[in-house]
């Protein structure tokens, strides 16, 4: 660590966002536990192409800490100071328009204490607790030519006599780019290497492929995406080689590979097992964006009998269940497909009881129904999506 401090950022349902700040204290503070918060003052420069953003953030605990902000009983050299956040306060990342790519602001934080001491931290003393044991160096090229960047997780357990499941996710169309934290955090990705998740799943790879585009590139035309009827992506093959390679170079189940996504990721959830219907296991899309319009009945029938859970809400109006969920599942059902679970929601809004607008739960995009996939709130016969996937194999 840094000898000035950290900024910790943490994943939640509508991002990332800035939940602590740790700073080395250069002058001594008395012993006492409870810290007057009125003694220290944070403030946050969030910098974008539309301009900047100054704000002073809400102090809601001071406490001695170690170097990587976990309180400690004794007095310390640095000092954890915790701060008030939500669906609209603290993200340190922003949707950009013009290339519909979610970016970081350029940020910068300031701490000051009453006696006189400044910390002044930006983007570069980012700390991301919950991916501290997820390799994100990950660097492929295929025979295409297409270059994917990824990031992944590998369970302790996994041995050559304990091969473990691959569960793969696919970003949305904000979370392309070359930075696979960006796929981990613009989705809340995160609940995949916790605890909850790896213990249902009994320890499982997780894999999450970022393409520098669009999954929905149909041509090299980088806005062909936006005339995508169904066409294959460009990425495709080389995707299907990223994922192939991954399994061979690990403990890998091969007859337990996963594969889901949300939106963009859908499409591409459903153009992968379209295109190899004998190499998963189940499939996970959700808020899909695959147009059904050109699917033939013998391109369907190989997929009679996965399992394959949809999940989307009504309100979605970016993906419309009309135009992509309704008439896939009509298809499905007339060639008797036994093996599909869908979760439809009235609509997607906080369920942890912490966030409302109105004296009412926080609303989010109708479209943000893969939130309740990372909250392993769909659920099915009681068993949740989650227990579902930890019992998929061909």
């Amino acid at each position: 660590m840094d000898s000035n401090g950290i900024i910790i950022v943490k994943g939640f349902d509508w991002g990332p966002a800035v939940t602590k700040v740790v700073i080395k204290l250069g002058i001594d503070f008395d012993k006492t536990r409870n810290f007057d918060t009125n003694l220290f003052c944070v403030k946050e420069k969030r910098t974008n192409a539309l301009g900047t953003t100054n704000t002073e953030r809400k102090i809601t605990d001071v406490y001695y800490s170690d170097e990587f902000g976990n309180r400690i009983e004794d007095k310390g050299d640095y000092l954890s100071i915790e701060l008030a956040f939500g669906p609209d306060e603290g993200s340190p990342m922003y949707y950009d328009f013009p290339t519909g790519f979610n970016k970081w602001f350029d940020y910068e934080m300031v701490v000051r204490t009453i006696y006189g001491q400044q910390t002044n931290l930006n983007n570069e003393k980012f700390v991301f607790p919950e991916i501290k044991d997820v390799d994100l160096t990950g660097k492929f090229t295929g025979s295409e030519g297409h270059t994917l960047t990824y990031a992944s997780y590998k369970p302790e357990n996994a041995s050559e006599e304990n091969k473990r499941p691959l569960v793969i996710w696919l970003h949305g169309m904000g979370e392309g780019g070359t930075d696979p934290v960006i796929t981990l955090y613009g989705n809340k990705v995160v609940p995949l290497f916790g605890d909850e998740f790896q213990k249902i799943m009994d320890g499982a790879y997780v894999l999450t492929p970022q393409t520098p585009t669009f999954w929905l590139q149909c041509k090299e035309d980088i806005a062909s995406w936006q005339k995508n009827k169904g066409d294959d992506s460009i990425y495709l093959k080389d995707l299907k080689e990223l994922i192939d390679k991954f399994a061979d170079e690990n403990y890998v189940d091969k007859n337990r590979i996963i594969v889901g996504g949300c939106s963009n990721g859908g499409f591409m959830t459903m153009d992968l097992i379209l295109n190899y219907p004998d190499y998963f296991a189940a499939a996970y899309p959700i808020c899909e964006a695959f147009l059904p319009k050109k699917l033939k009945k013998d391109r369907l029938l190989p997929l009679k009998d996965m399992p394959i859970w949809f999940v989307y809400a009504k309100n979605d109006f970016t993906v419309i269940p009309a135009k992509y969920e309704k008439p896939l599942l009509k298809m499905f059902d007339k060639i008797g497909a036994g093996n599909i679970i869908v979760s439809e929601f009235e609509d997607v809004h906080d369920t942890s009881g912490q966030f409302e607008k109105d004296g009412k739960p926080f609303q989010y995009f109708g479209h943000f129904s893969w939130i309740y996939f990372f909250n392993n709130e769909c659920v099915e016969n009681g068993v949740s999506i989650w227990e579902w996937m930890a019992k998929q194999t061909k």
